[in-house]
């Protein structure tokens, strides 16, 4: 067996493994998502916006609509006060143009504040619209800046598969199965390097004794950390 093979393939994919936990954490990502939610912050609120005109649109004609009911009723009690004789019956027909007034009054107020709702919604949305090709713009950017990170990210990664491959290759099927099976025992990391007397692996640093056992260990054998048990290369 190559031990020096087994510390190659521990270091690829050591390397591997830290790319993949840093890509979602890139400063692009980041600042991509940022532009992300400020774009879609934008047109949510956009979207209110529209809504709010909308109803104010719907509560003016309503108002409108109501109004020119109440009209054609006092049109028409109008008429009928002109013809009649009896006090009484002039007296009802005046209270109820006094009571449609009130309503039309009201209806005028409603009107009018609405206007006002309808006005200030369509000055937000028009503020919001100035403010959306600049978002746009600044989303679109930073997806190019993230698209070029990821892309080099792509290439290193790419290039750490290549060499990995022809590590395994040199390796052969059982000791990568064996490399593999350690890997996994030791969450990743199943390979270590002896840097003095420290396992890089436990970072326990070996006795005099555990030292003299490794070194004593042929070049071309497989040597445990006494420590751990990782796989130790000196």
């Amino acid at each position: 067996m190559n031990p020096s093979a087994f510390l190659a393939l521990q270091d690829l994919d050591t390397a591997l493994d830290v790319i993949t936990h840093k890509r979602p954490r890139l400063p692009e990502v980041t600042a991509h998502q940022q532009a992300v939610d400020q774009l879609a912050g934008l047109r949510l609120r956009m979207a209110a916006a529209q809504q709010r005109i909308d109803a104010a649109q719907a509560a003016i004609e309503a108002a409108e609509h109501a109004a020119a009911d109440l009209t054609t009723k006092r049109t028409r009690l109008e008429a009928q006060l002109k013809t009649v004789i009896a006090p009484r019956e002039a007296e009802a027909l005046m209270h109820q143009i006094d009571t449609i007034n009130g309503h039309r009054s009201e209806l005028d107020d409603q009107e009018l504040a609405a206007l006002d709702e309808q006005a200030q919604g369509e000055a937000e949305l028009a503020a919001m619209a100035a403010e959306l090709p600049l978002l746009e713009d600044a989303e679109l950017a930073a997806k190019a800046e993230l698209d070029v990170v990821h892309a080099a990210v792509d290439a290193e990664v790419a290039d750490l598969r290549d060499q990995r491959a022809a590590t395994v290759a040199g390796l052969g099927a059982d000791s990568t199965a064996l490399y593999e099976r350690v890997r996994k025992q030791f969450g990743g990391v199943g390979v270590a390097r002896l840097e003095g007397s420290h396992c890089s692996g436990c970072h326990m640093d070996l006795s005099p004794r555990e030292l003299d056992l490794v070194k004593a260990v042929p070049a071309d054998t497989l040597a445990e950390c006494p420590q751990c048990g990782r796989i130790i290369v000196r």
